[in-house]
């Protein structure tokens, strides 16, 4: 490809791609783990957060909390995760991942995150800045387009439903 334009194409074609592909891999990964795949995502949340509250994971899960209730408790049957009064509010419960399930998972990831690095071990580091980048704003605009939808488009499981008047 030589143009600019061309290149805009082909990222903006791809990208739903890499999207995609991504999500049948969390999809493989939680059959062989024998779970919902909404329970992997709600593993990866707890990770990202670190420990939070049933209503926090649902909100973020865009679930409803009773339906995040039995998430939990299938979780911590599984043994990923542990609830923890919160150090705070004693009133409150967090919840806290189990490290050595995590690191279980982990095995899962590790073939992928191995041509990951073989794949970005020939990126310059003004190319690896670059895509770091790229991939926050990418997060950031996701945020900012489920945040949209949650409260513009349809109502799900974290939001009531609109009353007409």
């Amino acid at each position: 490809m030589s143009s600019r334009e061309e290149l805009i194409g082909a990222l903006v074609e791809e990208m739903p791609w890499y999207i995609s592909a991504a999500v049948r891999l969390q999809v493989a990964i939680a059959h062989q783990l024998d779970m919902p795949v909404t329970d992997l995502h709600a593993l990866g949340a707890l990770l990202e957060t670190g420990p939070a509250g049933a209503s926090r994971l649902a909100e973020l899960l865009g679930m409803t909390t009773g339906a995040v209730t039995r998430l939990v408790d299938r979780l911590e049957r599984g043994g990923y995760v542990r609830r923890q009064p919160d150090p705070v509010d004693r009133r409150r419960v967090l919840l806290q991942l189990v490290p050595e399930r995590v690191a279980d998972i982990a095995e899962f990831y590790a073939p992928i995150g191995a041509r990951w690095q073989r794949n970005i071990d020939r990126y310059s580091e003004a190319e690896l800045e670059f895509l770091l980048e790229f991939l926050r704003q990418g997060r950031e605009d996701s945020k900012a387009e489920t945040a949209r939808l949650r409260t513009d488009g349809r109502a799900h499981g974290s939001r009531r439903r609109r009353t007409s008047s």
